[in-house]
């Protein structure tokens, strides 16, 4: 018999995995499952890693259950279950096969799906031991879709733009588990402070040569129950999204605004490097992210450095400002390893609508710039219509800008910034400087 606790850490992974095919954020999803279940942290650890190994290989996963089903209709709770047994039979280690099989069944009975049982139960063992190594590919193309589950048309353009090495290596850098890495709040604590408070308490980490702010972690853990955390000592941030606020660079005594700036990782970064210094103002289109952004604020302590509005970057009511930083909503295709489900919610035309929104973005922040001001664009997508294709043409009066900040060389070129998993180790983004001239 298998204990209850088994089987509500799979039972977790299955209402999260059944919430992403209905549209949720898998983050969102099973960030309220945990609330709720009471596991333990090993328990939340295993639905965790059930629900990202399941989104990551999920065409390997559903070419197995054709095979092995055949014509056979599948329930769709009946598919996330053999999901979730493939999951552990393959892609998870630790989890004998025995147990695999019989918590699949006590799920299937858990979810009234009872009659189903027995057809779960000779499905997982004849799966047992298989390998994906006789399978044959029409081309490459087709193999890294096969490997990594990036959608074919994604892959076809990363060839197109990029070369199929290239293409391959991101791919394979967008289906891995990314560290956790979090930003010291300097304003709080210095980072050498933070590492060493964390090496006491046995926590393995390490700080990020290249971006001095940043620690890494050598283990998956939960943020929130990290030392420090209530105390606003730190915020959960890949590095990439660092270098826009470096490329605008705030100085004292200048007026500078955030478009987008939910949840507020990049405006708190702001008010952590200059706040006090600058009138440092925030403006999102949802009311909802903004009262995120005034929790988070108010977390580190940060909320009284900082003006909120609510309002759409494309129809600004309020200008003059000598520095804009436009985190620019769009496909998101650069962060696909730390959102899984991301490649499964976009098409071609995604990446056209948010260019051009972006677009209308871009017009409406040069506006609301000051003479000698300076706009950065930035976005975590991989495509070039949404980073490099804006600055094809800039406006008269206004002109690219070269980048002269501590980040490392590596990442930037003239007004271009940009970071990728395979060459970095970091998200996917991209920053643009443009000047207004005087």
């Amino acid at each position: 018999m298998i204990s209850n606790k088994g089987i509500n850490s799979r039972y977790v992974a299955y209402k999260a995995l059944n919430s992403v095919e209905a549209g949720a954020d898998l983050e969102g999803a099973i960030s309220a499952l945990f609330s709720r279940a009471g596991l333990s942290t090993a328990d939340r650890s295993l639905s965790y890693a059930i629900c990202m190994a399941a989104l990551r290989n999920q065409v390997k996963i559903d070419y197995m259950i054709e095979a092995f089903c055949g014509s056979k209709r599948i329930d769709p709770e009946i598919r996330t279950i053999l999901r979730i047994g493939i999951v552990q039979s393959l892609f998870l280690e630790r989890i004998p096969s025995h147990a695999v099989v019989a918590t699949s069944v006590d799920l299937a009975r858990k979810i009234g799906k009872s009659s189903a049982a027995g057809f779960v139960n000779a499905i997982l063992r004849k799966m047992d031991g298989f390998s994906f190594q006789s399978i044959d590919f029409e081309n490459e193309i087709e193999r890294i879709f096969f490997e990594t589950s990036i959608p074919r048309w994604l892959v076809e353009r990363w060839v197109e733009r990029h070369g199929l090495d290239f293409a391959g290596a991101l791919a394979e850098a967008s289906n891995l588990e990314p560290p956790l890495i979090i930003r010291a709040n300097t304003r709080l604590v210095t980072v050498d402070e933070l590492h060493n408070s964390l090496l006491d308490k046995q926590i393995p980490c390490f700080i990020d040569e290249r971006f001095p702010e940043y620690i890494l972690f050598e283990n998956r853990l939960d943020p929130t129950n990290l030392p420090g955390f209530d105390d606003g000592l730190f915020s959960v941030q890949d590095p990439a999204f660092g270098v826009p606020v470096w490329i605008l660079a705030p100085r004292p005594g200048e007026r500078i605004l955030e478009i987008g700036c939910a949840p507020g990782g990049k405006l708190s970064h702001l008010a952590e490097i200059a706040g006090g210094d600058i009138e440092l103002h925030g403006l999102d289109v949802s009311e909802e992210r903004l009262e995120l952004t005034r929790q988070n604020l108010r977390r580190l302590r940060l909320e009284g450095d900082i003006i909120l509005h609510l309002g759409d970057g494309r129809d600004l009511d309020i200008g003059g400002f000598d520095g804009i930083l436009l985190d620019a909503p769009c496909t998101s295709l650069g962060v696909i390893r730390r959102h899984p489900e991301i490649r499964y919610r976009r098409d071609e035309e995604d990446i056209t609508r948010m260019a051009r929104l972006q677009s209308e973005l871009i017009r409406s922040a040069l506006m609301s710039l000051n003479p000698g001001g300076r706009l950065v664009f930035c976005s975590c997508s991989t495509e070039f219509e949404e980073g490099e294709g804006h600055f094809r043409e800039i406006p008269e009066g206004f002109g690219l800008g070269k980048i002269v900040s501590g980040i490392p060389t590596e990442f930037f070129s003239g007004a271009f910034a940009r970071t990728w998993p395979h060459l970095h180790g970091l998200d996917g983004a991209f920053s643009a400087l443009v000047e207004r001239s005087h």
